[in-house]
């Protein structure tokens, strides 16, 4: 859609905002969320906070970063039309959409949708129905909206009620047949959007409006988690992988696996997980599944100028963990530079590669499967044989990791590009890490592909040797104790001062990214100015990463195995 871009950069707006407002104290208990309250303790699946954060504060510090929303949004009416036959559910879903967005152009969003100034929304399942529910501000605002799309959008929504709560429905499909339908009720000072579907109302929409037995708020999943992985109170998520798994295998095990059962049957779909709902199936699957139980995620550090976002895939077998921990290899400093454009790392122990897959194939093997898809896929493992990976790790023996950055661009030289592929060597300076216990020994063995590289007599330390007579382009390789430096572009050499020596070649992780925000916007931007100038999506994506681009700030990214599981931290840091 022509303004998907557009979308990306308001989500980027708020999140940015969001990044760098600290909003509230996380040691507010749970049970004080009016929010929490309906959000039943069994949920498999949840996005939401236990302290919101001001959308005020958080809109604040995105303008502060060059990232007004309202720069970006210029919505025509025609933006928001479907055809006639469009179903009302898909009417009223543009309208709120509409709404939403049209409210950025004069900064007064929880004003005109009738909600709290420090938005409190959750995001969860009720047994397997999706519910969001929001907290209003205590005005009829959020009821008049409604009301108002249904007239511009031309609905005709069917109000009905249930133990006392009104609710209004919006079909999803103009065919009868397909008994699925929207549901919006606003009730308690609170709004909320679930799906209605062909079973009956007791049994979905009941427990959806209303507060469950138990909720979230009162089991302590919530803060426990975030003491356990250091997360802030706003802004949490958490999958119940090993809830799944039961639901799925077991349909009597859960609040998800009952719905579940109950809306295959109602769709004709009975027996149609019957494969994996064998007593044997059902405590194997669940048995792999507790080795990953979880996935959570939620932010770290607030601060004025940085913030933290962390993703944690929590692992519960240590052997495993241990084991996995053996791919770990090494991240070169050397591209930890927040002046470049971009650079990414990969660390991987080549050393250790054999032994750590052949463990993993061992443990998925070795046990015989009953249950007749893992007996497929155990299988299907054993006629591959891991240990031939070891005549391809063989030649890459002491590896410990790669790096890329791009250091420099020039803009200007590389619209060039297309005309005169040299342009992209004349105009960018870039950076090739290669980490290894003993990198000398890796130009030893390229040179039985390519003679000339026995003749390089590197000194660690020493001056770069050029490469242009070997690939054609200006560059030169330097050694700088574990790391083989390889600088590309016709003045990337004079970035060798500033190569640091690599003396520490531990393991500290599998994967990072780093990038100038600002300077990577610019080159989109010039992509950008390649396009139809006159056509109105052009138009719109210039205006955005012009604005973009403004941005002086660095995001970084890492992926490791830990004693705890597999980690993922993004970070944006301005400067």
């Amino acid at each position: 859609m022509k303004k998907i871009l557009i979308i990306i950069a308001i989500v980027i707006a708020v999140a940015a905002g969001i990044y760098f407002y600290k909003g509230g104290s996380a040691t507010v208990a749970a049970k004080d969320n009016s929010v929490l309250a309906y959000v039943p303790a069994d949920t498999v699946l949840f996005t939401g906070s236990v302290t919101p954060i001001s959308f005020e504060e958080a809109m604040a510090m995105s303008h502060k970063l060059g990232l007004d929303p309202s720069t970006f949004v210029d919505m025509q009416d025609d933006d928001f039309e479907l055809g006639p036959d469009s179903p009302d559910a898909a009417r009223m879903g543009l309208g709120l959409y509409a709404k939403y967005m049209k409210s950025f152009a004069d900064k007064t969003t929880v004003k005109t949708l009738g909600i709290t100034e420090a938005p409190n929304a959750a995001f969860y399942t009720v047994g397997a129905l999706p519910v969001m529910r929001i907290e209003l501000d205590g005005s009829d605002t959020f009821a008049k909206l409604i009301e108002q799309i249904e007239t511009e959008q031309n609905i005709a929504a069917e109000v009905k009620n249930m133990d006392g709560i009104e609710f209004r429905e919006y079909a999803f499909s103009n065919d009868p047949s397909v008994p699925y339908s929207l549901i919006i009720s606003s009730h308690d000072n609170q709004a909320v959007m679930t799906v209605n579907t062909p079973l009956s109302d007791d049994k979905d929409i009941k427990v959806a409006l209303n507060k469950p037995e138990k909720s979230i708020a009162e089991t302590g999943r919530l803060t426990d988690m975030m003491a356990k992985n250091d997360y802030l109170g706003h802004s949490l998520f958490f999958i119940d992988n090993l809830a799944v798994m039961k639901g799925l295998t077991n349909p009597k095990a859960n609040s998800f696996g009952v719905m579940v059962n109950d809306l295959l049957v109602a769709n004709g779909a009975e027996g149609s997980l019957a494969d994996m709902q064998t007593p044997a199936c059902a405590a194997e699957f669940t048995a792999l599944t507790a080795n990953w139980p979880t996935m959570s995620g939620g932010y770290t550090e607030f601060s004025a100028n940085e913030a933290n976002f962390k993703f944690m895939l929590e692992g519960a077998n240590a052997d495993l963990l241990k084991s996995l921990q053996g791919l770990r290899g090494h991240l070169s400093e050397n591209l930890n530079n927040d002046d470049y454009v971009m650079s990414f790392g990969m660390g991987f122990d080549m050393d250790q590669m054999v032994p750590v897959i052949t463990d993993v194939w061992q443990r998925l093997t070795e046990t015989p499967y009953e249950c007749p898809p893992l007996a497929e896929m155990q299988a299907g493992l054993k006629q591959q044989n891991p240990m031939m990976l070891g005549m391809m790790t063989g030649m890459v023996a002491g590896i410990k990791g790669i790096g890329f950055g791009i250091i420099e661009m020039d803009i200007a030289g590389l619209e060039q590009a297309s005309n005169n592929p040299m342009a992209v060597a004349d105009s960018m300076q870039m950076i090739v890490t290669l980490s290894a216990e003993k990198p000398k020994d890796l130009l030893m063995t390229l040179s039985s592909f390519a003679p000339q590289f026995a003749q390089m007599e590197l000194k660690d330390g020493g001056d770069a040797i050029s490469l242009q007579d070997q690939i054609g382009m200006p560059a030169s390789i330097a050694l700088r104790g574990h790391d083989l430096v390889m600088l590309m572009g016709a003045d990337a050499i004079s970035q060798l001062p500033s190569v640091k020596s690599n003396d520490d070649l531990s393991s500290n992780g599998l994967f990072s990214m780093s990038m100038n925000f600002g300077k990577y916007m610019e080159l989109i931007s010039t992509v950008m100015n390649d396009m139809d100038a006159n056509s109105e999506m052009a138009q719109d994506q210039k205006a955005m990463f012009d604005k973009l681009k403004e941005v002086d700030g660095t995001i970084k990214g890492t992926l490791d195995i830990t004693n705890e599981g597999v980690v993922s931290e993004t970070s944006f840091k301005a400067k």
